[in-house]
């Protein structure tokens, strides 16, 4: 568990109106857990007292209670799946009170295996290690013993001989928290393997109570399908955000492989620096020049190419990035920040912005020679890749398709 991740816990349950103490705020990085998985023992769980027998008028005693469960804590946020591998996944949850956690997995609803948080505390952060490769897995949240999640099921990554799977992609869900909710049931229907988030996810990175409603409304998504994201810059390089994910890397930037497919995390929320001569990009052109996966995906918060009227900041990533991306191979970058729909091919390398998560919609208002096509709408994006085909569908909330093409790597 990270150092800070008590904070979040905190700051959110003080959102709720709830009291716990904290420690101070930092941004660290997780180490992995330290518990080991166990045969799934017989559920232990907290009693209440037995209550004193009470006399009826006629002096007769009655029974004395049945004793009844009740577990130590209740649930405030969660599960939600963080940083699936081939062979494990972060299970994360926080509780109104300091407790016991557990997760019970398996193949089946019988849970086969357990793994506990060694330490006792309202967040937790529960590695489940030893899976096997693009496996679906059932597992349960719960506290000595006592269920505090229903089944969920979620799948392990893919390795490189599976070259079938899918993944969603959505982004700026800041506000308009209906629509975001429409997007998540979306997605949920969907049932992608995995989702990644273009940015700014929340409207004031800083706030507690944004992060909280945040973590409600994916909490359907967030359960079944790992969520990987990148910094926009509403999120304002906060420590909530760190304490929110466990993300590979040094969780501004990173990457991962799943099946075929390298994806490459880029931080440009306007504080990182991504500059020919900053630590970002020297990390950047290393890890897309090692690539040897068939396809390989970049997602970051600022477009490089858009058809609204653009800023100096957006002309920078522009100009610092695409050579790289045309250099090294990308076959499609993701990007938010603008909140619409757009898709644009430049030099072979599909752009797409895809901002369209619940905050307000932005008109095209500067159609680029690039743009192949754009909505003015909110929505998500579903990819299926099978072997050397990508195939990808833009639609509405409500399932209307709007935008569909194929690529190959």
């Amino acid at each position: 568990m990270k150092p800070s991740r008590l904070v979040l816990a905190t700051l959110f349950l003080l959102g709720l109106g709830l009291s716990a103490q904290g420690c101070g705020l930092a941004t660290q990085l997780w180490p992995q857990p330290t518990a080991t998985a166990t045969a799934l023992p017989t559920s232990t769980a907290t009693v209440r007292p037995t209550a004193s027998p009470t006399i009826t008028p006629t002096g007769t005693p009655l029974p004395t209670p049945t004793p009844i469960p009740t577990p130590a804590a209740a649930l405030v946020h969660g599960p939600y799946l963080q940083s699936v591998t081939t062979s494990s996944v972060i299970v994360v949850w926080d509780t109104d009170l300091p407790s016991a956690g557990e997760v019970v997995y398996g193949e089946s609803a019988d849970y086969a295996s357990l793994m506990a948080d060694p330490a006792i505390g309202v967040r937790h952060a529960v590695t489940l290690t030893n899976l096997a490769p693009y496996t679906l897995y059932h597992y349960r949240i719960q506290t000595l013993g006592w269920p505090l999640s229903e089944d969920f099921t979620f799948r392990t990554a893919a390795d490189p001989s599976q070259t079938s799977f899918t993944f969603a992609v959505f982004g700026d869900t800041r506000t308009g928290h209906e629509v975001h909710r429409s997007v998540i049931d979306r997605l949920v229907a969907l049932a992608p393997d995995f989702a990644l988030h273009t940015g700014d996810l929340v409207g004031d990175g800083l706030l507690a109570s944004e992060w909280a409603r945040f973590l409600t409304i994916e909490a359907p998504l967030m359960a079944r399908a790992p969520l990987f994201p990148t910094l926009g810059n509403h999120e304002a390089e906060g420590p909530l955000y760190f304490d929110t994910f466990y993300l590979p890397g040094n969780e501004h930037w990173y990457t991962f492989d799943y099946g075929n497919a390298r994806f490459v995390c880029v931080d440009v929320d306007g504080y990182a620096h991504f500059g020919t001569a900053s630590e970002q990009y020297a990390w950047l052109e290393a890890t897309l020049a090692a690539n040897t996966q068939p396809w390989l995906f970049v997602y970051l918060h600022v477009p490089p190419y858009s058809s609204l009227a653009e800023d100096s900041f957006e002309v920078a990533v522009r100009q610092s990035l695409t050579p790289l991306f045309e250099r090294t191979g990308v076959d499609a970058v993701f990007a938010g920040h603008h909140h619409n729909y757009q898709r644009s091919i430049v030099n072979g390398i599909t752009y797409l912005v895809t901002g369209g998560g619940g905050a307000e919609l932005y008109n095209v208002t500067h159609p680029a020679p690039e743009l192949i096509t754009y909505r003015n709408v909110h929505h998500v994006m579903l990819f299926h890749v099978s072997g050397d085909t990508l195939t990808a569908e833009a639609m509405t909330p409500e399932g209307e398709v709007f935008d569909q093409f194929s690529l190959t790597p």
